[in-house]
């Protein structure tokens, strides 16, 4: 059987990485880039076909968006900030359009937040004033590495036209976002009320934790217009 099971992977990949003179009249592996826009943001991407089986792209996201929000009773200036760049192949089964995409991007989306001080603030279980605490901030990270997973097409693919376009659908799996406050406050350091501002920051954070921890998987729609050289 183990014989069988490797003749079989073998052969599969010598097929998905055979030559790209392969049906060199039917097919035209260009080098093609795509503005794009996306749940990560707006975007470039290039890419490269290998064989009529296989393509290869690479891509870099941008996008930032200012908003207030409630958090834990906590009142916030939030900043978005979405970057990413992934390195994607691209199975085309049917030699066509339609791709399965396989890959990872390098993650650096987040969230900062800057506190509103104003009344009293909520913090754990303790009520404090302006008087009591000077900032605190929140800061919100994913995990770097994100494995892709994904289909969609490219029109281009395999074809001599110039412009074409293209559309994925997929998930990135970056991991459940990690939550962080930092407060800065008037207690003396080795003070009760500084023992229990600590508390009260770790149960806040613990807060936050949780209501983030279902967000492991961020989906991926993408758009775009492509241009083959």
């Amino acid at each position: 059987m183990k014989p069988t099971i490797t003749l079989l992977l073998t052969g599969l990949i010598g097929l998905l990485i055979q030559p790209a003179n392969v049906n060199a009249e039917e097919y035209h592996l260009g080098f093609r880039i795509a503005p794009r826009i996306s749940t990560l943001g707006g975007g470039l991407e290039v890419a490269q076909g290998v064989t009529p089986w296989l393509g290869l792209r690479a891509g870099a996201n941008y996008f930032t968006y200012g908003y207030e929000a409630t958090e834990s009773d906590i009142n916030y200036d939030l900043d978005l900030e979405l970057k990413s760049f992934g390195l994607f192949a691209d199975i085309h089964p049917f030699k066509q359009a339609f791709r399965l995409s396989v890959g990872f991007l390098i993650n650096g989306n987040g969230i900062d937040g800057k506190g509103k001080l104003t009344g009293s603030i909520d913090i754990g279980d303790t009520s404090y004033t302006s008087a009591d605490i000077q900032s605190i901030n929140m800061d919100v990270s994913f995990n770097t590495f994100a494995p892709y997973v994904g289909l969609g097409f490219d029109t281009t693919f395999g074809d001599e036209d110039n412009w074409g376009f293209t559309f994925d659908l997929g998930v990135m799996f970056s991991g459940a976002p990690e939550a962080k406050l930092s407060v800065q406050d008037t207690f003396a350091a080795n003070s009760i009320q500084k023992t229990t501002l600590n508390q009260d920051i770790n149960k806040e954070e613990q807060s936050l934790q949780n209501d983030l921890d279902a967000y492991e998987f961020y989906p991926v729609l993408s758009t775009g217009i492509v241009y083959q050289f």
